[in-house]
């Protein structure tokens, strides 16, 4: 069973902090106690980590730039991947003291530190964000700065900080309106070669795809073959588009609108219950000359609590043709997850190729 993120807040952890703040002469006499009091079993992960920044307020030095002070000194230890799992995120603790003291800095001392402790073993990326709603041009152009920085983690944090959609995040409404100042960070880092930003790269153009998706295209218009990196980076950046057919999208990447003919999509079961796996094959013949790619997906109905159905994508397969016969097998899992919960009804699977629906068929899920 997975672990969940919040407990790796642990007595361990919490007293290795302690330890760490004791050796620059900051008093935790209580700190321990007062992380764990009520409620922290029930707090989620970024309440405990709220809950640790707070007291970090209370047993720090009250001036911020002595409390910044030993904080730039305790960060590598307690960031540190030894010190604990995930002790890279849990830490993020740190860069939130900036914005509970905020009021108390100014925005110069605010970028340093959110830069020092993203460069030395956490990231400012959730951190950053009431700075940029507060100070959108002048920070957006810090961050553009930052996309040049020598040091990896600096230049993911230019992209990643300023996502319209970050998760756990704050919202960036103006950037979701008008994602035009995140652009120059994006080109700078679209040849990047360290992975860790091409993915930040990616999501931020997956994000901005979701309410401008013109703006992404045209900029992967420019972008598509300039750079292997560059190509990775526009491939998945448009994937939220290219699973929903776009054809814009599909086209950028070779995989145009094809022809079939004797498409048989043809399932196990008429009837499965829950928990139970539904097998299905698919054949046909493309029609003419074969694409440049072919994507091959399939698309799940699935019945809600409300009598409505919800698609969701899922790939089949995507590559260079060799041959114009299409022969594949697949099973689904209609099993329970966190992120999923099925419902009794009228379930469809469905094939599309360069994205075209080409065939589907109903069968019925049951429950207990």
């Amino acid at each position: 069973m997975a672990v969940e993120l919040r407990s790796l807040y642990s007595e361990d952890y919490v007293e290795l902090i302690a330890a760490e703040l004791a050796k620059h002469n900051v008093s935790t006499d209580g700190f321990i106690d007062a992380c764990f009091n009520a409620p922290w079993e029930e707090m989620t992960l970024k309440e405990r980590a709220a809950r640790i920044t707070s007291l970090l307020n209370e047993f720090l030095p009250d001036e911020p730039t002595e409390a910044i002070a030993i904080l730039k000194e305790i960060l590598p230890p307690v960031a540190a991947p030894d010190a604990q799992k995930y002790a890279d995120m849990l830490s993020l603790f740190v860069p939130d003291y900036v914005v509970l003291r905020r009021e108390d800095m100014n925005l110069e001392g605010i970028k340093e530190a959110l830069c020092y402790f993203t460069h030395h073993g956490t990231s400012s990326e959730l951190a950053v964000r009431p700075f940029i709603q507060d100070h959108h041009d002048h920070m957006m152009s810090w961050m553009q700065e930052l996309s040049t920085h020598p040091h990896d983690h600096v230049r993911r944090f230019s992209s990643e900080g300023c996502r319209p959609r970050l998760p756990w995040a704050m919202a960036l409404p103006a950037l979701k309106k008008d994602p035009t100042p995140i652009f120059p960070i994006l080109e700078n880092l679209v040849q990047d070669n360290s992975k860790f930003v091409q993915k930040s790269v990616a999501n931020n153009l997956n994000d901005i795809a979701k309410d401008n998706p013109d703006a992404v295209l045209d900029f992967a218009k420019r972008k598509i073959g300039t750079h292997p990196n560059t190509d990775w980076i526009l491939r998945h950046g448009l994937r939220t588009l290219l699973k929903a057919s776009h054809p814009d999208a599909l086209a950028l990447f070779g995989m145009n609108p094809v022809q079939v003919e004797n498409a048989v999509l043809t399932l196990e079961n008429s009837e499965i219950n829950l928990g139970e796996k539904q097998h299905f094959q698919f054949n046909a013949n493309l029609i003419g000359p074969l694409p440049e790619r072919l994507r091959i997906e399939y698309a799940v109905d699935f019945m809600k609590a409300r009598g409505k159905t919800s698609r969701k994508v899922f790939m089949f397969r995507e590559g260079e043709p060799d041959s114009s016969s299409i022969n594949l097998a697949k099973s689904h899992n209609f099993t329970d997850f966190t992120t999923r919960k099925h419902y009794a009804g009228d379930h469809k699977i469905s094939i599309l190729v360069n994205g075209t629906e080409v065939a589907s068929e109903s069968f019925t899920l049951k429950l207990p």
